[in-house]
């Protein structure tokens, strides 16, 4: 996303908020939305495994393994922004594999291990990945009755599914998951003829459940990006100069080097640290003293100051092929250009 630029707060506003549904489809287009759903919603077929990019694969394997001791992890590529996905999509397998959502541990956005899916965007995990699990997870259902029907030596019709293990109707006979499983991969795929459980029949989605792994999240013991340490992982931080163009004329870093772990780092007018954590090199840098010559700057109308730096940004950008800036600035004037598009 672009943030506006500052004449842009100043322009008349182009848009309109007020659009009706119809009106809303007038403007975009079918076109434009298929452009982004398709690759998604593309065919369940072939057999690409995990982390691999593609179609969907059409194998239960790729997306549900139970274990021996009838523990079910599903790998799903999406991620978990606060949407509270992970819940939403276990329930969609407990619900079809008929098992309490704590037998069902979810892997997320892992990607060694999960189908690749595009990303998590456009508020696409609930209308398109929680079919598609309830899909695989009703496969792996009617495989796991199939293997129950081999065990018992009866046919399919007597079985029920429930809490995790199929029961043999009369004798009173179960077998759990992981029995039949004995940690080995479900050989069945997901074609047009699996069919889910009806809306209406639903035991476990549209109900309210616990939040799963909720106590790891108000305890912390759940591990965000920020928490993630790797051996030899050092952090960074840059002392920032006071004005545009500032010279750095001297510098004291004793203070700074004089702390454990510590590394300061000096190149002409730049100056930063690294450190074992964010909060040391944050205590580094305010211990450095710096004093630095700035020149005065005649502060110019912002229209004329954007244009001057946008401008001969793009040219030299263009003149000297660097196609990363190049492309910035087109999506600058997309952007910019946008409203105008919209009307006509």
């Amino acid at each position: 996303m672009i943030a506006p630029e500052m004449y842009e707060l100043e322009a008349p506003l182009p848009y309109r908020f007020d659009l009706g549904r119809r009106d809303f489809f007038k403007i975009l287009g079918c076109g434009v939305l298929a452009v982004f759903v398709e690759p998604i919603l593309g065919q369940e077929s072939g057999s690409r495994g995990r982390g691999n990019r593609g179609g969907a694969p059409g194998d239960v394997s790729a997306w549900i393994h139970i274990a021996e001791d009838g523990t079910i992890t599903v790998f799903c590529g999406k991620t978990e922004w606060g949407q509270n996905v992970r819940t939403s999509m276990t329930q969609a397998v407990a619900e079809e594999l008929r098992t309490p959502v704590s037998m069902i541990k979810m892997v997320l956005a892992d990607t060694q291990l999960v189908p690749y899916d595009a990303g998590t965007f456009g508020s696409q995990s609930t209308p398109q990945m929680a079919p598609r699990l309830h899909r695989v997870a009703a496969a792996a259902r009617e495989a796991l009755v199939d293997l129950a029907a081999e065990h018992f030596k009866v046919d399919r019709g007597v079985l029920t599914v429930a809490d995790g293990k199929i029961t043999r109707a009369g004798g009173g006979e179960s077998v759990g998951f992981g029995q039949l499983t004995k940690g080995q991969k479900l050989v069945r795929q997901v074609d047009d003829k699996i069919q889910a459980t009806p809306a209406s029949e639903w035991k476990v989605c549209g109900t309210s459940v616990p939040k799963v792994n909720g106590r790891d999240f108000v305890t912390g013991k759940h591990k965000y990006t920020s928490d993630v340490k790797l051996p030899g992982m050092l952090h960074a931080k840059v002392l920032r100069p006071p004005a545009f163009e500032a010279t750095l004329t001297s510098v004291d870093t004793k203070a700074a080097e004089a702390m454990p772990g510590v590394t300061v780092v000096r190149d002409g007018n730049f100056v930063g640290v690294t450190a074992p954590d964010s909060l040391t090199a944050q205590h580094a840098i305010n211990a450095i003293r710096a004093e630095w010559s700035s020149k005065p700057h005649n502060r110019p109308a912002r229209k004329s100051l954007i244009i001057s730096r946008k401008t001969p940004a793009r040219e030299a950008a263009e003149a000297e092929g660097d196609e990363v800036v190049v492309a910035v600035a087109q999506l600058v004037r997309l952007r910019m250009d946008w409203p105008r598009r919209m009307r006509n």
